[in-house]
């Protein structure tokens, strides 16, 4: 019963070597199955430019996921279509850039500076709707340097702001030290 001629034990590993063939061959069935409903689900979708365009101002995996497709495959799809990066970055930070010359604009009051002001706004957008149309473009130089004026103005503020606030919250303190006629 327990020897290794038609025992015991060769009936068992018989058996159960059949079963486990069986469920194998039956996964790989649907496996197949469910790779080929992939493969078709993903060939039916065609990406046109104009479809993927409308995502560009929302991160990639969003888009993705927006579009029903994976990342990969998404990215695939933007180089066929002559898109080498996704541009959401480049278009957020023009978008940025505009609201920070038009916030700049209300506060100087100059006549001058205000026909300065709406020319460079015109000339961004301009910049944003090619950067839509065509996303492999570079910004240009001037754009380079005015949104790195406007970095450098923004963080004065912020810096400014930080620093004004800093004194006002030390300023009661020492009145009262003063109030006190605390000698230190």
């Amino acid at each position: 019963m327990f020897d290794g001629e038609n025992g015991f034990w060769d009936d068992m590993k018989d058996g159960t070597e059949n079963k486990k063939a069986a469920l194998v061959c039956q996964g790989e069935k649907r496996g197949e199955k469910k790779m080929r409903k992939l493969r078709e689900s993903r060939e039916e979708k065609a990406l046109t430019f104009e479809e993927v365009s409308h995502y560009f101002y929302m991160p990639i995996t969003q888009a993705a996921k927006e579009l029903n497709i994976g990342v990969t495959l998404l990215k695939k799809k933007c180089r066929e279509l002559g898109i080498p990066r996704w541009p959401h970055r480049k278009l957020k930070s023009l978008q940025a850039l505009i609201k920070n010359v038009k916030q700049y604009g209300r506060e100087e009051g100059d006549v001058g500076e205000a026909k300065l002001i709406r020319s460079a706004i015109e000339i961004l957008e301009q910049e944003k709707k090619l950067m839509e149309k065509e996303p492999a473009t570079q910004l240009e130089e001037k754009t380079k340097r005015l949104r790195q004026a406007c970095f450098k103005a923004n963080y004065k503020k912020r810096r400014l702001t930080a620093l004004e606030e800093s004194q006002d919250s030390a300023a009661p303190s020492y009145l009262c030290m003063e109030d006190c006629e605390c000698i230190y």
